[in-house]
């Protein structure tokens, strides 16, 4: 990847919701409970299989992003946002992914998301490299949040993208400083 491409993939984690100051702060607070602050440290596998906010902060920004918008003659985007799947679905909650089964707050998802939500789609056309993505988000998430702090210029700037084949963010105006401990 190169460094644009890197740099693309992290605000499109971050263009998820507005209202990122918790999870960017629970993320924090997950990362450094697993990995530490030694950055020379390698992360490992079970570390990266520890990190459950960070895949359901992954998954959350899916939902209310999706990258694909159609999925052969389904609009994905408009079963995302279905009011009778998912509860209150125009909030960005990473929590809707995150140890739903201790919680009664999200019955809707409990019920329906086997059938409304598929990451990398579902059945005998999985997308094969699926797991390895979601690795490969941790460890980028993970890496970079260590070290910086990552926060839009103006949060209440609406996003300038446009959802054709695939969702593309436009600009996104970003401070990038590092983190202090």
């Amino acid at each position: 990847m190169t460094d644009k491409e890197i740099l693309g993939n992290i605000f499109d984690a971050m263009a998820g919701g507005t209202d990122t100051v918790n999870v960017k702060r629970r993320l924090s607070q997950e990362f450094d409970e697993i990995l530490g602050n030694d950055f020379t440290k390698p992360i490992t596998n079970k570390e990266l299989d520890e990190l459950e906010y960070c895949k359901a902060v992954i998954k959350e920004t899916y939902r209310h992003t999706p990258i694909a918008v159609w999925i052969g003659r389904i609009l994905y985007s408009a079963i995302m946002k279905r009011k009778d799947y998912w509860t209150d679905p125009e909030k960005f909650d990473p929590n809707r992914f995150y140890k739903i089964e201790e919680s009664d707050k999200y019955l809707l998802e409990k019920q329906h998301i086997k059938n409304s939500y598929t990451l990398f789609d579902g059945g005998i056309r999985a997308c094969p490299g699926r797991k390895l993505a979601i690795i490969e988000l941790k460890f980028l998430l993970s890496s970079i949040y260590r070290k910086y702090d990552i926060e839009m210029v103006d949060q209440n700037a609406p996003l300038n993208y446009f959802s054709d084949v695939l969702t593309v963010c436009k600009d996104l105006m970003a401070k990038v400083k590092p983190r202090k401990y």
